[in-house]
């Protein structure tokens, strides 16, 4: 679970959302079984892909936030907090004080604690 802050919805019909996290605001669609609104939550961030491209980052802090390009993808930033050695490609990060849960199929040349970047579709 990660505390965000619903701030507007953007098209209530597609039930798109804008939050704010930390000190970075990005957006995502809502899924939960009540209506959503504007205020602090405690939500599940879902990547409902794996993610197959991701890189390491030298320095800074872990974050969401959004780049400006038209699809408006949202990039995490986390610190690898815990994978198994086995086959299994699910990889816990930390994102300020909350772990999320995501799945990298190709972790090779990652380590505990470093941080890594990625997009979510």
């Amino acid at each position: 679970m990660i505390r965000v802050e619903i701030v507007p919805v953007l098209a209530p019909a597609e039930v798109l959302v804008r939050f704010r996290s930390g000190s970075a605001f990005a957006s995502g669609r809502w899924m939960g079984s009540s209506p959503v609104n504007v205020g602090q939550l405690d939500v599940e961030i879902e990547i409902p892909e794996e993610v197959v491209e991701w890189m390491t980052v030298r320095s800074g802090d872990t974050s969401l936030s959004e780049t400006a390009e038209t699809e408006s993808d949202t990039i995490l930033t986390g610190q690898v907090v815990r994978f198994d050695d086995g086959d299994d490609s699910i990889i816990e990060i930390r994102v300020g004080s909350d772990i999320l849960l995501i799945e990298i199929p190709d972790r090779r040349d990652m380590a505990r604690g470093e941080l890594i970047s990625f997009r979510g579709p």
